[in-house]
């Protein structure tokens, strides 16, 4: 069977962490372990041959691969005259356009790194958890929002099998991993929180192995800030998983360096690169580095330390 890989460059700021990674990849897959890439138009690229950073040529192809890895993308770059999208906009597209569902957002910390963290070398070595999450937009969980004079009133809204789908990602990762899930309640009195943690128990019983923590909010932001290493596998809903990325990444003292895994119903795979300084040769190659041992492990069922 081949592995089919997707390659969306998006810009040329992308081209040089993507060779590298592909280089790695290449080189680490077993001979006789098929593995076909394919880049297709995206992005800046695009825009200069079909005037539109999305094609519709790119669109059809997509569903023919086994995963895609989609490069950061120029917050300044204009789309065609003729595109209803702009090269953002593109992007957001490009995840509804696959259905992705859930989103894996890896925080290790190696030996190599342990001293650009703002926090003292013990606690943050040997740090190496996944937040486990929604990929929807926090803003699409938000219906009736109003804001009037002095009044204003968010409703978030969860569907019981978005719940469900998200949590048992969780416990299957932490079936790879420590064999240990954190779900995160944010406030006990609210009934989306109540969702979470009423659906959490109820998967639980199928995974008897994993150990299981329900904790705040503010709980699993202390445990980030002061013991980091304990966690393993975190699952949190939308509108609280962007608190959890910015901590996370605050303990790094580094820029991002991992791409964020996705994940359709189907089992496709979107990486999605993080934006990086492109003057930064070091960085460039830390990041094509990060990105090829992820899809290594995701990709090819090499679980381990993932």
């Amino acid at each position: 069977m081949t592995y089919k890989l997707a390659i969306l460059k998006g810009d040329k700021e992308s081209s040089g962490v993507i060779d590298r990674a592909l280089g790695i990849i290449k080189s680490a897959v077993n001979d006789s372990t098929a593995f076909e890439v394919t880049e297709l138009p995206f992005g800046v690229n695009a825009v200069l041959s079909f005037n539109e950073p999305l094609p519709n040529q790119t669109l059809r192809e997509l569903k023919n691969y086994d995963a895609i890895l989609v490069g950061a993308l120029n917050q300044e770059a204009e789309a065609g005259t003729d595109s209803l999208l702009s090269v953002q906009e593109s992007l957001v597209a490009l995840r509804r356009y696959l259905n992705i569902t859930l989103a894996f957002k890896v925080v290790r910390i190696s030996d190599n790194n342990v001293g650009a963290s703002p926090l003292k070398n013990q606690i943050v070595r040997d740090t190496d958890f996944v937040i486990v999450q929604s990929a929807k937009r926090a803003d699409d969980h938000v219906d009736g929002n109003i804001s009037v004079d002095d009044f204003a009133q968010d409703t978030i809204t969860y569907e019981q099998r978005e719940v469900e789908q998200v949590i048992t990602a969780g416990f299957e990762r932490a079936m790879n991993r420590k064999k240990a899930v954190t779900i995160v309640t944010p406030f006990d009195s609210f009934y989306t929180s109540k969702i979470w943690a009423l659906t959490a128990e109820k998967i639980a019983k199928i995974y008897p192995d994993v150990v299981v923590n329900y904790v705040s909010l503010s709980r699993v932001i202390s445990t980030i800030i002061q013991q980091p290493s304990s966690l393993d596998v975190v699952v949190a809903p939308k509108w609280v998983d962007q608190i959890l990325n910015e901590e996370s990444q605050k303990i790094m003292g580094l820029p991002e360096t991992v791409p964020l895994s996705m994940k359709n119903n189907r089992g496709q795979m979107l990486y999605q690169l993080p934006q990086i300084n492109i003057d930064d040769k070091d960085l460039m190659m830390v990041t094509g580095e990060g990105t090829a041992k992820l899809i290594l492990k995701e990709c090819f069922n090499h679980y381990d330390n993932l």
